[in-house]
């Protein structure tokens, strides 16, 4: 995030509330542009960190820890861009383009960059190529790390195996997107009968990450008289979609 982002987005002050105390602390001795190239670091301590919890909690040998950890935040990662990615392109090119677009354009252009080099196509048709180069990145980096770690431990590894396990997880990732959704939708549904400020950074950034979904299909589905049901509906056909996909995935994989 930019430093007018941090202190002006409703959404960079709700980050910046929780990372302050990281950063004042361990790098209060550099300017905010330098302390920003510790981030890596950072990431790798943290790595390293949910690694040492693997391995004390579920008592695996901490080779085993450290992949998972690393296969977690390499996960997030690709779940955050591609997140950021959809988020840019629908709410760039709807009404309800609020102070989250710019934030979410901005993180998902230079992937959009990088594909149109590789493939020109026009609009908004590159964030569909831009997903999946996303994904295919993921799985690569995922599989390699682990090609690399079955190696050192002078294990047998089959290179097939390993890509499709990483692509089955990856999708039901993906696919676990729909149960956060709900959840969302149903959040919102709750504050919607208290009046909530709409003002409030956690409140505008729930209607931005819903509205791509119940703007639409609130005119499909108009309310009975003072009762919105719309919610109800949706969030029935996305738990239907999300058992759907996922025995697909088990039925291919």
């Amino acid at each position: 995030m930019t430093r007018q982002e941090l202190y002006f987005n409703p959404l960079g002050k709700l980050v910046a509330s929780f990372t302050e105390p990281i950063f004042s602390t361990m790098f209060s001795k550099y300017p905010h542009e330098k302390s920003k190239k510790f981030i890596p670091l950072l990431i790798c301590v943290l790595t390293v960190i949910l690694a040492l919890v693997f391995w004390t909690i579920n008592k695996i040998s901490l080779i085993y820890a450290l992949i998972g950890a690393i296969d977690d935040i390499l996960r997030f990662l690709m779940l955050f861009y591609i997140i950021s990615l959809i988020l840019g392109s629908v709410l760039n090119t709807s009404f309800q383009a609020s102070v989250y677009t710019t934030f979410f354009h901005r993180i998902g252009l230079p992937v959009v960059k990088i594909v149109r080099t590789i493939v020109n196509i026009p609009g908004n048709g590159v964030v569909v190529a831009a997903v999946i180069f996303i994904f295919i990145i993921y799985v690569l980096a995922n599989s390699g790390l682990q090609i690399v770690f079955n190696i050192l431990i002078a294990r047998e590894i089959n290179i097939v195996t390993i890509l499709l396990v990483n692509t089955k997880y990856g999708l039901m990732s993906l696919v676990d997107l729909l149960q956060i959704l709900t959840w969302l939708i149903i959040i919102r549904a709750l504050i919607s009968w208290v009046s909530p400020d709409p003002y409030n950074p956690i409140v505008q950034l729930i209607v931005a990450l819903t509205e791509p979904v119940m703007g639409p299909f609130r005119r499909l589905i108009p309310p009975i008289g003072f009762i919105d049901i719309s919610p109800i509906i949706l969030i029935f056909i996305i738990q239907f979609l999300n058992i759907f996909l996922k025995r697909l995935l088990e039925l291919i994989f």
